[in-house]
């Protein structure tokens, strides 16, 4: 429930657990992160100018336009501060501080990524390259903060020209990327798999689905030798942690009648263990009274042979 309400206020995103991978899944699970490396909003035409920033810059005037049903004349004055804003996009590409920066990051990811697509590569070089993946992090994080703070600027822009009669209107709607489905299910998967099993309701469904959840979760991060040591990691684990160590645990409970013991299955479900135990019993009370029969009529047997 801390994923679905948080109490900080901050919507839960798995965006910093999937950065943080490591070991031969680490690619598999970066890719659900929309433009990880920034390679799409850092990318420069031959000018050295964001030509594929400012197409979806286009792109989300064209959208916003169209969702609050602007006039012309507003759109004329939100196009002039998305020309205002692209003028101060290619001066920032531009800067000699910002081309050096974007051309150490692009050439060190460059050089990480060799070295993670690798099969040869030796243990250290992967620690070094994992270690120098999440120092270059922090320079993306600051390239895409001076962006950020250009984009949001444009668009405070362009929400005073939204008329009053649309104010209460909802914001326009950004299509579903697949990191909001990876947050998505997380959070429906933990609510339900976690009340089923504290409720004993659909014990064996709720934890193949957990099973199945930490199964990914120890995959994120294996513990295997030659792997980084990932960050918040309560101790030193090899090849087995908790996540496998729980995840063992939900598996036991999908081959243990536990909810026909106790929980919301016994209560639902009761009755078919029961009527299947009593024609169980009743088959074992049939064989108890055959059993006499039998053995009388096979000593006649044996007295009409021998006579």
């Amino acid at each position: 429930m801390e994923k679905v309400h948080p109490s900080d206020g901050k919507p839960f995103s798995a965006e910093g657990y999937l950065r943080a991978s490591t070991g031969p899944f680490a690619p598999f699970f970066r890719g659900h992160i929309p433009d990880v490396e920034g390679t799409a909003r850092f990318d420069r035409d031959e000018h050295g100018q964001p030509a594929k920033l400012k197409e979806r810059w286009k792109s989300d005037l064209d959208q916003f336009a169209a969702h609050y049903s602007l006039t012309t004349e507003q759109i004329a004055n939100a196009e002039k501060a998305l020309k205002d804003t692209e003028a101060k996009a290619d001066a920032w590409f531009r800067d000699l501080d910002n081309v050096e920066k974007l051309n150490k990051y692009q050439a060190d990811l460059k050089r990480i990524k060799a070295i993670e697509g690798n099969p040869k590569a030796l243990a250290y070089q992967r620690q070094l390259a994992w270690k120098d993946r999440n120092e270059i992090d922090t320079v993306r994080k600051e390239l895409n903060a001076d962006i950020d703070a250009m984009e949001g600027a444009m668009h405070d822009s362009w929400m005073k020209e939204v008329p009053e009669t649309a104010q209460d209107v909802p914001p326009v709607e950004k299509p579903m990327t697949t990191l909001d489905c990876v947050n998505l299910a997380t959070k429906i998967l933990l609510v339900v798999a976690g009340a089923g099993l504290m409720l004993g309701f659909l014990t064996r469904l709720s934890a193949l689905g957990a099973a199945a959840f930490l199964v990914m979760t120890y995959l994120t991060m294996p513990p295997w030798p030659g792997l980084p040591v990932p960050p918040n990691v309560e101790g030193h684990y090899l090849f087995v942690n908790k996540n496998l160590i729980e995840c063992l645990a939900c598996l036991s409970l999908v081959f243990l009648p536990t909810g026909q013991w106790i929980g919301l299955d016994a209560i639902f479900f009761g009755w078919i263990g029961r009527r299947r135990e009593a024609r169980r019993a009743a088959r074992e009370a049939a064989d108890e009274r055959a059993a006499p029969r039998e053995i009388h009529h096979s000593a006649g047997n044996t007295l009409t042979r021998r006579a």
